[in-house]
């Protein structure tokens, strides 16, 4: 009987991983659709489409696994700052896809984990010994080996927006690690999507560029991948747990090369190899950390 509930575990272990891995694929597929649409319209109505194009698979899949009530919520505060925080990070990640490689903003969003690491020390008081503050460094040193500044100290504008964009990933991480226990997983995307419409929406009469039918298609199925992709994660989160998942996200700079070699023509140079060794061992180091605290 033993053996038997091992290997359902380990399958359902393997299902989690294969949805996760799903995910990650889909949320890079969609990346590099918001690459392609990124130059030709005003961030304000792209990161709109994509936000309301994105709630579509959520409330389906609130649909098809309880019902709307699971999207009810007690912590509008607390929505209200993550959908600030999404909206930052929207804005950050359609800026430093348009002005850099996808591997190249994959290998900076990866230091998100270094990040939270950071901030939990500094907002929470979390204790970090000695090799984590190592990792840290280490990680941080990966990110300038792959930004160095030019001979002539010009940084590259479109690595601090993937700079902002892991900074307010990470703080919105911590939030839901430390506030948002008593809400059901969906809420996160559901009001951070649904929150950032009207804020956009203002915009939209002064800047809208009406958009062909073709890319309209192509920003519609851009924001239903990022929202399909969530599902599979958070089905994957659901079914297996974190420290099992959460090192897969790293494939993702497997998808940035491919489709920024296909779709771009960006082939990565040998500085990033050498950048993301040290972003990627750092990262993996602190979830494994991680992982064995929480077990104790």
């Amino acid at each position: 009987m033993a053996d038997i509930a091992l290997g359902v575990h380990r399958r359902g272990h393997l299902r989690a991983i294969g949805l996760a891995s799903l995910g990650f694929g889909l949320f890079s597929a969609g990346d590099a659709v918001m690459k392609i649409m990124a130059g030709g319209y005003p961030l304000p109505q792209a990161v709109f489409f994509n936000a309301l194009f994105s709630l579509i698979p959520i409330i389906g899949m609130a649909l098809w696994s309880g019902g709307l009530r699971q999207l009810g919520t007690r912590r509008p505060g607390l929505h209200l700052l993550r959908a600030t925080l999404g909206l930052v990070t929207g804005y950050a990640g359609y800026f430093a896809f348009a002005r850099m490689p996808m591997a190249d903003v994959y290998a900076i969003l990866f230091t998100a984990p270094l990040v939270i690491t950071l901030l939990s020390a500094l907002l929470f008081g979390e204790r970090v010994d000695f090799r984590r503050w190592l990792a840290v460094l280490a990680g941080f040193a990966g990110v300038l080996v792959m930004n160095r500044p030019s001979a002539a100290g010009i940084i590259n504008v479109g690595a601090v927006g993937a700079a902002l964009c892991a900074l307010c990933y990470a703080a919105s991480a911590l939030i839901i690690r430390h506030k948002g226990q008593t809400e059901h997983a969906l809420t996160f995307p559901f009001y951070a999507n649904l929150l950032a419409l009207p804020v956009l929406g203002g915009f939209l009469p002064s800047v809208y560029v009406a958009p062909s039918f073709e890319d309209f298609a192509w920003t519609a199925v851009g924001g239903v991948l990022s929202g399909v992709a969530l599902t599979c994660l958070l089905t994957a989160f659901r079914n297996a747990p974190s420290p099992v998942i959460a090192p897969f996200q790293y494939s993702q700079i497997l998808w940035g090369v491919l489709f920024g070699a296909l779709l771009f023509g960006d082939w990565p140079e040998p500085k990033l190899a050498v950048g993301l060794a040290l972003v990627i061992g750092s990262g993996l180091y602190l979830l494994r950390r991680e992982a064995r605290d929480a077990t104790g």
